[in-house]
Protein backbone atom coordinates (compact mmCIF):
# COMPACT_ATOMS: atom_id res chain seq x y z
CA UNK A 1 0.00 0.00 0.00
CA UNK A 2 1.51 3.43 -0.90
CA UNK A 3 2.82 5.72 2.38
CA UNK A 4 0.49 8.38 3.07
CA UNK A 5 3.92 10.13 3.07
CA UNK A 6 4.11 10.46 -0.64
CA UNK A 7 0.36 12.10 -1.18
CA UNK A 8 1.51 15.24 -0.83
CA UNK A 9 4.79 15.43 -3.44
CA UNK A 10 2.28 13.10 -5.57
CA UNK A 11 -0.04 16.19 -5.16
CA UNK A 12 2.53 18.77 -5.30
CA UNK A 13 3.45 17.10 -8.82
CA UNK A 14 0.16 16.72 -10.11
CA UNK A 15 -0.37 20.81 -9.22
CA UNK A 16 2.89 21.66 -11.10
CA UNK A 17 1.51 19.61 -14.51
CA UNK A 18 -1.81 21.49 -13.74
CA UNK A 19 -0.30 24.47 -13.80
CA UNK A 20 2.23 23.96 -17.25
CA UNK A 21 -0.98 22.68 -18.84
CA UNK A 22 -2.91 25.88 -18.01
CA UNK A 23 -0.19 27.94 -19.61
CA UNK A 24 0.70 25.97 -22.54
CA UNK A 25 -3.41 25.47 -23.19
CA UNK A 26 -3.20 30.44 -22.52
CA UNK A 27 -0.10 30.60 -24.89
CA UNK A 28 -2.04 28.20 -28.04
CA UNK A 29 -5.43 30.19 -27.02
CA UNK A 30 -2.99 33.45 -27.24
CA UNK A 31 -1.60 32.67 -30.43
CA UNK A 32 -4.95 31.88 -31.87
CA UNK A 33 -6.94 34.84 -31.25
CA UNK A 34 -4.12 36.94 -32.19
CA UNK A 35 -3.95 35.00 -35.67
CA UNK A 36 -8.01 35.53 -35.68
CA UNK A 37 -8.39 39.61 -34.78
CA UNK A 38 -4.95 40.57 -35.95
CA UNK A 39 -6.89 42.39 -38.88
CA UNK A 40 -9.60 44.27 -36.43
CA UNK A 41 -9.09 47.83 -35.72
CA UNK A 42 -9.43 47.64 -32.40
CA UNK A 43 -6.37 44.92 -32.78
CA UNK A 44 -3.47 47.34 -31.27
CA UNK A 45 -5.87 49.40 -28.56
CA UNK A 46 -7.13 45.85 -26.97
CA UNK A 47 -3.60 44.57 -26.62
CA UNK A 48 -2.14 48.00 -25.28
CA UNK A 49 -5.68 47.63 -22.91
CA UNK A 50 -4.07 44.18 -21.84
CA UNK A 51 -0.77 45.60 -21.26
CA UNK A 52 -1.59 48.64 -19.20
CA UNK A 53 -4.07 46.37 -16.79
CA UNK A 54 -1.29 43.47 -16.43
CA UNK A 55 1.44 46.42 -14.86
CA UNK A 56 -1.19 47.71 -12.73
CA UNK A 57 -1.77 44.43 -11.27
CA UNK A 58 1.92 43.56 -11.28
CA UNK A 59 2.72 46.66 -9.36
CA UNK A 60 -0.64 47.36 -7.43
CA UNK A 61 -1.23 43.78 -5.86
CA UNK A 62 1.67 41.46 -6.64
CA UNK A 63 3.90 44.42 -5.25
CA UNK A 64 6.23 43.77 -8.02
CA UNK A 65 9.56 45.79 -9.35
CA UNK A 66 8.19 48.85 -12.00
CA UNK A 67 10.75 47.44 -14.21
CA UNK A 68 9.86 43.40 -13.79
CA UNK A 69 6.25 45.08 -13.89
CA UNK A 70 7.09 46.91 -17.21
CA UNK A 71 9.03 43.96 -19.10
CA UNK A 72 6.36 41.62 -18.31
CA UNK A 73 3.02 43.92 -18.86
CA UNK A 74 4.75 45.41 -22.35
CA UNK A 75 4.49 41.39 -23.41
CA UNK A 76 0.95 41.39 -25.28
CA UNK A 77 1.50 44.96 -26.69
CA UNK A 78 4.68 43.49 -28.03
CA UNK A 79 3.14 40.52 -29.36
CA UNK A 80 0.04 42.87 -30.72
CA UNK A 81 2.64 45.05 -32.93
CA UNK A 82 4.49 41.22 -34.21
CA UNK A 83 1.44 39.78 -35.35
CA UNK A 84 0.11 43.23 -36.64
CA UNK A 85 3.38 44.67 -38.56
CA UNK A 86 5.94 41.54 -39.82
CA UNK A 87 3.65 37.99 -39.05
CA UNK A 88 0.33 39.61 -40.52
CA UNK A 89 -1.87 36.50 -40.27
CA UNK A 90 0.76 34.17 -41.89
CA UNK A 91 2.68 30.66 -40.88
CA UNK A 92 -0.62 30.07 -38.48
CA UNK A 93 -0.27 26.24 -38.39
CA UNK A 94 3.20 26.58 -37.43
CA UNK A 95 2.86 28.92 -35.01
CA UNK A 96 -0.15 26.46 -33.34
CA UNK A 97 2.03 23.40 -33.52
CA UNK A 98 4.95 25.04 -31.97
CA UNK A 99 3.22 26.77 -29.16
CA UNK A 100 3.24 23.81 -26.53
CA UNK A 101 6.76 23.01 -27.36
CA UNK A 102 7.82 26.41 -27.09
CA UNK A 103 5.63 26.97 -23.88
CA UNK A 104 7.44 23.93 -22.00
CA UNK A 105 10.94 25.48 -22.70
CA UNK A 106 10.13 28.51 -21.73
CA UNK A 107 8.85 27.47 -18.22
CA UNK A 108 11.71 25.17 -18.24
CA UNK A 109 14.69 27.34 -19.59
CA UNK A 110 13.56 30.77 -20.09
CA UNK A 111 11.79 31.55 -16.72
CA UNK A 112 14.92 30.35 -15.02
CA UNK A 113 17.28 31.61 -17.41
CA UNK A 114 15.40 35.26 -16.59
CA UNK A 115 15.34 34.57 -13.09
CA UNK A 116 19.24 34.04 -12.77
CA UNK A 117 19.90 37.66 -14.71
CA UNK A 118 17.02 38.80 -12.02
CA UNK A 119 19.24 37.68 -8.42
CA UNK A 120 22.49 38.74 -10.61
CA UNK A 121 21.42 42.15 -9.98
CA UNK A 122 19.92 41.96 -6.28
CA UNK A 123 20.82 40.59 -3.16
CA UNK A 124 19.74 37.64 -1.92
CA UNK A 125 21.84 35.59 0.51
CA UNK A 126 21.12 32.76 3.93
CA UNK A 127 20.33 35.78 5.38
CA UNK A 128 18.00 38.38 3.01
CA UNK A 129 15.98 35.17 1.86
CA UNK A 130 14.01 34.73 4.60
CA UNK A 131 12.88 38.56 4.55
CA UNK A 132 12.50 38.25 0.74
CA UNK A 133 9.76 35.46 1.52
CA UNK A 134 8.40 37.51 3.99
CA UNK A 135 7.36 40.79 2.45
CA UNK A 136 8.92 40.35 -1.64
CA UNK A 137 11.16 42.93 -1.60
CA UNK A 138 15.02 42.21 -2.37
CA UNK A 139 17.26 45.45 -2.24
CA UNK A 140 19.07 46.17 -6.17
CA UNK A 141 22.68 46.24 -6.12
CA UNK A 142 23.35 46.39 -9.64
CA UNK A 143 26.86 45.21 -10.73
CA UNK A 144 28.07 44.67 -7.59
CA UNK A 145 27.72 40.56 -7.16
CA UNK A 146 29.58 40.95 -10.88
CA UNK A 147 32.36 43.11 -9.52
CA UNK A 148 33.11 41.00 -6.56
CA UNK A 149 32.99 38.29 -8.75
CA UNK A 150 36.08 39.33 -10.99
CA UNK A 151 37.91 41.05 -7.72
CA UNK A 152 37.35 39.93 -4.32
CA UNK A 153 36.97 36.39 -5.62
CA UNK A 154 35.34 33.80 -3.19
CA UNK A 155 35.17 32.50 -0.20
CA UNK A 156 36.91 29.22 -1.01
CA UNK A 157 39.97 31.26 -0.09
CA UNK A 158 40.88 31.27 -4.21
CA UNK A 159 40.76 33.88 -6.43
CA UNK A 160 38.71 34.08 -9.43
CA UNK A 161 41.66 34.69 -11.78
CA UNK A 162 43.50 31.30 -10.20
CA UNK A 163 40.00 29.38 -10.39
CA UNK A 164 40.06 30.47 -14.23
CA UNK A 165 43.41 29.51 -15.19
CA UNK A 166 43.07 25.79 -13.52
CA UNK A 167 39.84 25.54 -15.63
CA UNK A 168 42.13 26.66 -18.99
CA UNK A 169 44.59 24.32 -17.75
CA UNK A 170 42.09 21.24 -17.12
CA UNK A 171 39.81 22.17 -19.95
CA UNK A 172 42.76 22.07 -22.65
CA UNK A 173 44.36 19.07 -21.16
CA UNK A 174 41.47 16.62 -21.09
CA UNK A 175 40.96 17.96 -24.58
CA UNK A 176 43.70 17.20 -26.20
CA UNK A 177 44.37 13.70 -24.95
CA UNK A 178 40.42 13.14 -25.75
CA UNK A 179 41.53 14.06 -29.90
CA UNK A 180 44.75 12.42 -29.50
CA UNK A 181 44.10 9.75 -27.96
CA UNK A 182 40.31 9.07 -29.26
CA UNK A 183 42.23 9.57 -33.11
CA UNK A 184 45.02 7.00 -32.65
CA UNK A 185 42.19 4.08 -31.53
CA UNK A 186 40.20 4.92 -34.29
CA UNK A 187 42.52 4.39 -36.82
CA UNK A 188 43.55 1.22 -34.96
CA UNK A 189 39.77 0.33 -35.43
CA UNK A 190 39.42 1.82 -38.81
CA UNK A 191 41.55 -1.34 -40.07
CA UNK A 192 40.51 -4.74 -40.93
CA UNK A 193 42.09 -6.79 -38.06
CA UNK A 194 39.89 -9.80 -36.54
CA UNK A 195 38.06 -9.12 -33.25
CA UNK A 196 36.63 -5.56 -34.00
CA UNK A 197 33.57 -5.20 -32.63
CA UNK A 198 35.31 -6.60 -29.47
CA UNK A 199 37.75 -4.29 -29.14
CA UNK A 200 35.48 -1.74 -29.80
CA UNK A 201 33.03 -3.10 -27.17
CA UNK A 202 35.95 -2.87 -24.47
CA UNK A 203 37.05 0.81 -25.20
CA UNK A 204 33.51 2.00 -25.35
CA UNK A 205 32.95 0.61 -21.49
CA UNK A 206 34.62 3.73 -19.40
CA UNK A 207 31.90 5.92 -21.82
CA UNK A 208 29.06 3.17 -20.69
CA UNK A 209 29.63 3.19 -17.13
CA UNK A 210 27.38 5.95 -15.29
CA UNK A 211 29.90 8.18 -14.54
CA UNK A 212 28.91 8.36 -10.55
CA UNK A 213 30.13 4.73 -10.70
CA UNK A 214 33.50 5.18 -12.58
CA UNK A 215 34.56 7.66 -10.33
CA UNK A 216 33.65 6.60 -7.21
CA UNK A 217 35.75 3.37 -8.58
CA UNK A 218 39.02 5.43 -9.68
CA UNK A 219 38.11 7.80 -6.47
CA UNK A 220 39.23 4.42 -4.13
CA UNK A 221 42.05 3.68 -6.76
CA UNK A 222 44.40 6.87 -5.83
CA UNK A 223 44.07 5.96 -2.06
CA UNK A 224 47.75 6.13 -0.79
CA UNK A 225 48.20 2.77 0.76
CA UNK A 226 45.40 0.82 -0.72
CA UNK A 227 44.91 2.34 -3.88
CA UNK A 228 46.47 0.65 -6.94
CA UNK A 229 47.71 3.68 -8.46
CA UNK A 230 50.73 4.09 -5.76
CA UNK A 231 51.31 0.24 -6.08
CA UNK A 232 51.39 0.52 -10.13
CA UNK A 233 53.47 3.37 -10.26
CA UNK A 234 56.23 1.96 -7.66
CA UNK A 235 56.17 -1.47 -9.57
CA UNK A 236 57.10 0.46 -12.23
CA UNK A 237 59.63 2.18 -11.10
CA UNK A 238 61.47 -0.31 -9.33
CA UNK A 239 61.31 -2.57 -12.35
CA UNK A 240 62.57 0.05 -14.45
CA UNK A 241 64.75 2.21 -12.43
CA UNK A 242 68.54 2.55 -13.93
CA UNK A 243 71.61 3.95 -11.84
CA UNK A 244 73.49 6.66 -13.92
CA UNK A 245 76.42 8.01 -11.73
CA UNK A 246 75.76 8.28 -8.64
CA UNK A 247 71.98 8.74 -8.45
CA UNK A 248 68.92 6.35 -9.04
CA UNK A 249 66.40 7.30 -12.06
CA UNK A 250 63.14 6.03 -12.06
CA UNK A 251 61.53 6.42 -15.31
CA UNK A 252 57.81 7.63 -14.05
CA UNK A 253 59.59 9.70 -10.85
CA UNK A 254 61.71 11.54 -13.24
CA UNK A 255 58.56 12.87 -15.38
CA UNK A 256 56.88 13.98 -11.84
CA UNK A 257 55.04 10.51 -10.65
CA UNK A 258 55.90 8.94 -7.30
CA UNK A 259 53.44 7.53 -5.22
CA UNK A 260 51.90 10.49 -2.73
CA UNK A 261 48.77 11.35 -0.82
CA UNK A 262 46.66 12.37 -3.86
CA UNK A 263 43.81 14.16 -1.79
CA UNK A 264 45.84 16.32 0.13
CA UNK A 265 48.49 17.50 -2.46
CA UNK A 266 46.07 20.07 -4.34
CA UNK A 267 48.60 19.29 -7.45
CA UNK A 268 48.37 15.58 -7.07
CA UNK A 269 44.92 16.21 -6.58
CA UNK A 270 43.96 18.31 -9.94
CA UNK A 271 46.60 15.44 -11.71
CA UNK A 272 44.25 12.44 -10.82
CA UNK A 273 40.95 14.35 -11.42
CA UNK A 274 42.22 14.84 -15.31
CA UNK A 275 43.73 10.95 -15.22
CA UNK A 276 39.79 10.36 -14.48
CA UNK A 277 38.28 12.75 -17.04
CA UNK A 278 40.30 11.59 -19.71
CA UNK A 279 39.53 8.27 -19.47
CA UNK A 280 35.84 9.05 -19.33
CA UNK A 281 36.15 10.95 -22.31
CA UNK A 282 38.07 9.03 -24.87
CA UNK A 283 35.35 7.20 -25.88
CA UNK A 284 33.66 9.59 -27.17
CA UNK A 285 36.42 10.87 -29.14
CA UNK A 286 37.09 7.53 -30.49
CA UNK A 287 33.26 7.22 -31.87
CA UNK A 288 33.16 10.61 -33.24
CA UNK A 289 36.26 9.86 -35.21
CA UNK A 290 36.06 6.52 -36.21
CA UNK A 291 32.58 7.44 -38.00
CA UNK A 292 34.44 10.11 -39.43
CA UNK A 293 36.94 8.05 -41.00
CA UNK A 294 34.47 5.22 -42.08
CA UNK A 295 32.63 8.12 -44.23
CA UNK A 296 35.95 8.39 -46.47
CA UNK A 297 36.17 6.30 -49.66
CA UNK A 298 38.54 4.06 -49.99
CA UNK A 299 39.77 5.06 -53.08
CA UNK A 300 41.15 8.42 -52.34
CA UNK A 301 43.35 6.39 -50.46
CA UNK A 302 44.13 3.49 -52.95
CA UNK A 303 44.89 6.53 -55.80
CA UNK A 304 47.34 8.17 -53.22
CA UNK A 305 49.03 5.15 -52.83
CA UNK A 306 49.15 4.81 -56.64
CA UNK A 307 50.69 7.46 -56.35
CA UNK A 308 53.17 6.91 -54.27
CA UNK A 309 52.02 8.36 -51.36
CA UNK A 310 53.43 7.35 -48.00
CA UNK A 311 51.06 6.67 -44.86
CA UNK A 312 52.27 10.12 -42.97
CA UNK A 313 51.35 11.94 -46.79
CA UNK A 314 48.05 10.21 -46.93
CA UNK A 315 46.90 10.97 -43.30
CA UNK A 316 48.15 14.65 -43.24
CA UNK A 317 46.50 15.57 -46.90
CA UNK A 318 43.40 13.19 -46.98
CA UNK A 319 42.20 11.58 -43.46
CA UNK A 320 43.29 15.07 -41.60
CA UNK A 321 40.98 17.71 -43.90
CA UNK A 322 38.05 14.93 -44.76
CA UNK A 323 37.62 14.10 -40.55
CA UNK A 324 37.41 17.91 -39.80
CA UNK A 325 33.86 19.40 -40.89
CA UNK A 326 33.24 16.20 -38.18
CA UNK A 327 36.06 17.09 -35.40
CA UNK A 328 35.92 20.45 -35.19
CA UNK A 329 32.07 20.48 -34.07
CA UNK A 330 32.35 17.66 -31.47
CA UNK A 331 35.90 19.21 -30.18
CA UNK A 332 33.74 22.28 -29.24
CA UNK A 333 31.35 20.19 -27.66
CA UNK A 334 33.62 18.39 -26.16
CA UNK A 335 35.48 21.98 -24.90
CA UNK A 336 31.60 22.82 -23.04
CA UNK A 337 31.19 19.49 -21.64
CA UNK A 338 34.82 19.63 -20.20
CA UNK A 339 34.77 22.81 -19.26
CA UNK A 340 31.54 22.48 -16.87
CA UNK A 341 32.11 19.25 -16.02
CA UNK A 342 31.27 19.38 -12.03
CA UNK A 343 30.49 15.97 -11.51
CA UNK A 344 34.18 14.34 -11.92
CA UNK A 345 35.69 17.20 -9.66
CA UNK A 346 32.80 17.18 -7.24
CA UNK A 347 32.90 13.59 -6.62
CA UNK A 348 36.67 13.20 -6.46
CA UNK A 349 37.39 15.89 -4.35
CA UNK A 350 34.13 15.48 -1.51
CA UNK A 351 35.02 14.56 1.81
CA UNK A 352 38.93 15.17 1.02
CA UNK A 353 41.60 17.23 1.83
CA UNK A 354 43.04 20.36 0.05
CA UNK A 355 39.73 19.73 -2.54
CA UNK A 356 39.57 23.50 -3.13
CA UNK A 357 43.09 23.83 -4.43
CA UNK A 358 41.38 21.63 -7.17
CA UNK A 359 38.18 23.66 -7.43
CA UNK A 360 37.50 24.61 -11.67
CA UNK A 361 35.09 27.43 -12.57
CA UNK A 362 31.54 25.39 -12.31
CA UNK A 363 32.73 23.68 -8.60
CA UNK A 364 33.79 26.78 -7.45
CA UNK A 365 30.31 28.11 -8.55
CA UNK A 366 28.52 24.96 -6.65
CA UNK A 367 30.04 25.72 -3.46
CA UNK A 368 29.07 29.48 -3.80
CA UNK A 369 25.32 28.57 -4.30
CA UNK A 370 25.03 25.79 -2.14
CA UNK A 371 27.60 25.39 0.66
CA UNK A 372 27.92 28.77 1.23
CA UNK A 373 24.51 29.88 0.49
CA UNK A 374 25.84 33.47 -2.13
CA UNK A 375 22.82 33.13 -4.53
CA UNK A 376 22.97 36.32 -6.47
CA UNK A 377 26.84 36.08 -6.07
CA UNK A 378 26.33 32.69 -7.81
CA UNK A 379 24.06 33.81 -10.25
CA UNK A 380 26.15 36.86 -11.66
CA UNK A 381 29.50 34.02 -11.57
CA UNK A 382 27.08 31.49 -13.39
CA UNK A 383 26.60 34.66 -16.33
CA UNK A 384 30.41 35.35 -16.02
CA UNK A 385 31.33 31.36 -16.93
CA UNK A 386 28.36 32.00 -19.47
CA UNK A 387 29.99 34.47 -21.15
CA UNK A 388 33.37 33.03 -21.15
CA UNK A 389 32.25 29.90 -22.89
CA UNK A 390 30.38 31.88 -25.44
CA UNK A 391 33.54 33.80 -26.03
CA UNK A 392 35.52 31.07 -26.37
CA UNK A 393 33.00 29.12 -28.67
CA UNK A 394 32.74 32.43 -31.29
CA UNK A 395 36.49 32.49 -31.32
CA UNK A 396 37.29 28.88 -32.21
CA UNK A 397 34.46 28.73 -34.86
CA UNK A 398 35.81 31.74 -36.35
CA UNK A 399 39.21 30.76 -36.42
CA UNK A 400 37.75 27.32 -37.62
CA UNK A 401 36.59 28.66 -40.23
CA UNK A 402 39.07 31.18 -41.82
CA UNK A 403 41.25 28.33 -41.34
CA UNK A 404 38.75 26.51 -44.07
CA UNK A 405 38.96 29.42 -46.47
CA UNK A 406 42.02 31.79 -46.04
CA UNK A 407 39.65 34.52 -48.16
CA UNK A 408 37.84 35.26 -45.16
CA UNK A 409 41.28 36.21 -42.95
Amino acid sequence: MMSLSLLPAIAEVLRLLLMVAVAVSAVVGFLWLNYKYWRSEYYLGVMALISVLLCAELVLVLEASVAGALFIGLLPLAAGLLFKKVIRGRWMIPFLFAAPATAGVALLFLYPLVFEFFLAFHKLNLETLGDWIRTGKIEFVGVKNFLEVLQTGSQTRESFWLVTARTFAWTGINLVFHVAFGLVLALFLNQKIRGTGIYRTILMLPWAIPQLIAVLAWRGEFHSAYGYVNHLIQIVNETFSFTAGSSRIAPLEWVGFKPQEWWTNPHALFASICIVNVWLGIPFMMVVSLSALQSIPKSYYEAASLDGASAWQRFRNITLPLIKPVMVPSMILGMIWTFNNVNVVYLMTSQRGGSEGADILVSDLYKQAFVYNRYSFSAAYAIVIFLILAVLTAVWMKSSRMAEDPARR
